[in-house]
């Protein structure tokens, strides 16, 4: 594999010299750059050149094991033991059915065992486990640990080239095989049982500021992953990739080119080339009938809406593909032409007890949408946040205007108990003042924008607050509300035991009644909670992992970045 496989090395190189590789790329002024919290420019690289997959250079490895199988990840939704995916399973509702730790027992939870990467940086992973090994990602490297005790069993660590932003959400697994995207626009596959690099992939360029930030989902030996970076000006694109060699198999534009369906809705066609359109969290797929969602960023520039007239598809829409061919199926836009960088964020899929097939989706623009699986039509829509102010006002230069919400959700999405009936979603409550810039150019790799004051001025932190919210799936009414003493930006994890659980900036994780929203526990874990909240079986135990000690200027949250894991005495 050549200079390749130098590009990446496993761990006797010290953690030391990945804190100086981010300290190098860090230094640009807060940003939301499609999760970035604060976005990372890094050093210029050569010219971006994909990997061939039939060259020598590309000849893939061979994992030591097979697991999980293609049936065990279409059971991952239901079954209890294992989490596979970034939201446990396909469908993506975080839900789980073990019940060990619940409403009654859950005031005696306590810390088991904690994982620290020797890094202080973003920690948005959603952690995974696997028969007894979980999985955890940050910017740069791959952990794999005991997920009874914490222990390491193996680490790897990505040389990077030029990175436009330091952040990762997340790897996926299957058959023998880790998958993860990287800063630099590379795919990777390692060997699920000994952290041996299998293959690598060159899938994006990076100094046109795309790079792959989302957790992939492997279905069907295909590896669905999306070029994130938005707010530079890239062309979104979803692809497929085989996981045998990650060789690509099919791509799907975000923003449509001339003649092909949405196109109508740039109205300047010159704005398509660089008119967003990215992904950059998770996916929901539906296995039945190979339906794979995914949730579309906004449009670029992010707030010059008069150099892009029109509805801008597919940006801020939830987009549904044919998952073997990558044909479009259905969409369903829920801001149109947006001028605010609502992007929408997150997708979950869920049936209800009358059969209803159903997907949700929300954005930062703060409201839920809840559509029908088989079509996207519309069933409601419902706000996760109390303020909305100046949704539509147009943003003026001088003074500007007050906006509400400002991100109001971000990389983590919905849960549903079907136990309590019930969706759970966190929302941002936070305002902004946004004022009017020039035009901007295009420069290749820098920022598209359009405000003079890059992604607004935020309200200083202690004026934002947090709510969880239960919402009635069939009727989008709202069940409960409960509001968090700092920002709920962790993942959100439903269980069978009658909990809803949760994490905040301050570091606390939170545990309320499915039923009622009432405060049933509360720990602090020492750092901010800014990613994923797993539950899994190990040696007859249920225990809970959260990646905590998240980094993120703005939200005043900060840590060291560590995996705790949970469980009762």
């Amino acid at each position: 594999m050549g200079d390749r496989v130098n590009r990446m090395m496993r761990v006797s190189r010290p953690r030391r010299a990945v804190l100086l590789i981010l300290a190098a790329v860090a230094g640009q002024p807060s940003s939301s750059a499609d999760g970035a919290d604060d976005a990372t420019p890094g050093s210029i690289r050569p010219a971006f050149a994909q990997t061939d997959a039939s060259s020598p250079e590309a000849a893939a490895g061979h994992p030591t094991s097979q697991g999980p199988s293609q049936d065990e990840l279409n059971r991952a939704d239901a079954e209890p033991s294992n989490w596979l995916t970034y939201n446990k399973g396909y469908l993506g509702y975080r839900f789980s059915k073990l019940d060990q730790i619940n409403a009654h027992n859950v005031r005696d939870l306590k810390v088991i065992c904690t994982f620290k990467l020797d890094e202080k940086g973003s920690f948005q992973n959603g952690p995974i486990e696997y028969a007894g090994t979980l999985y955890t990602t940050s910017a740069l490297a791959i952990f794999a640990i005991d997920a009874a005790t914490c222990e390491k069993r193996w680490e790897y660590l990505h040389s990077p080239g030029y990175i436009p932003v330091a952040n990762n959400k997340g790897a996926a697994i299957a058959g023998g095989r880790v998958i993860r995207g990287t800063p630099d626009g590379h795919l990777i596959a390692l060997d699920a049982k000994t952290g041996a690099l299998l293959w690598d992939r060159q899938i994006m360029d990076p100094t046109d500021g795309e790079f792959a930030t989302a957790a992939p989902l492997v279905w069907n030996d295909l590896v669905f992953m999306g070029k994130a970076g938005a707010d530079f000006g890239i062309r979104g694109e979803m692809m497929a990739f085989h996981a045998l060699d990650g060789a690509k198999v099919w791509g799907f534009y975000l923003v449509p080119g001339p003649g092909e369906v949405g196109s109508e809705t740039w109205e300047n066609p010159a704005s398509i080339e660089h008119g967003g359109g990215s992904t950059w969290t998770s996916y929901s797929l539906d296995p039945a009938v190979g339906l794979l969602m995914i949730p579309v960023g906004n449009p670029a520039p992010d707030f010059a809406k008069e150099m892009r007239p029109g509805a801008n598809l597919f940006t801020d829409s939830l987009v549904a593909l044919d998952a073997a061919t990558g044909q479009l199926r259905w969409w369903h836009q829920l801001v149109a032409g947006d001028d605010r960088d609502w992007d929408t964020s997150v997708v979950a899929a869920f049936d209800l007890a009358d059969g209803s097939k159903l997907a949700a989706a929300a954005g930062k623009d703060g409201v839920l949408h809840v559509v029908d699986r088989a079509n996207g039509k519309l069933k409601f829509t419902a706000p996760l946040v109390s303020r909305y102010l100046n949704t539509t006002t147009e943003v003026t230069a001088g003074a500007g205007i007050r906006l509400c919400p400002t991100a109001a959700v971000q990389w983590n999405g919905p849960a549903y108990s079907p136990s309590a009936n019930l969706i759970y979603m966190n929302g941002i409550d936070w305002c902004a003042q946004a004022i009017k810039g020039p035009l901007p150019p295009y420069v290749k790799g820098q920022s598209y924008l359009g405000w003079a004051n890059a992604f607004g001025t935020r309200d200083p932190i202690d004026q934002a607050f947090g709510l969880v919210n239960a919402i009635d799936p069939a009727t989008g009414q709202l069940k409960w509300r409960y509001r968090t003493s700092a920002l709920p930006l962790g993942a959100i994890t439903a269980t069978a035991g009658g909990l809803v659980m949760t994490g905040e900036t301050n570091g606390d994780f939170v545990a309320l009644s499915d039923a009622t929203g009432e405060e049933l526990y509360k720990i602090n874990l020492g750092g901010a909670i800014g990613g994923g909240m797993i539950t899994y079986e190990a040696s007859g135990k249920q225990l809970i992992a959260v990646a905590a000690g998240h980094n993120a200027s703005y939200y005043g949250a900060e840590g060291d970045n560590e995996i705790v894991v949970l469980g009762l005495p």
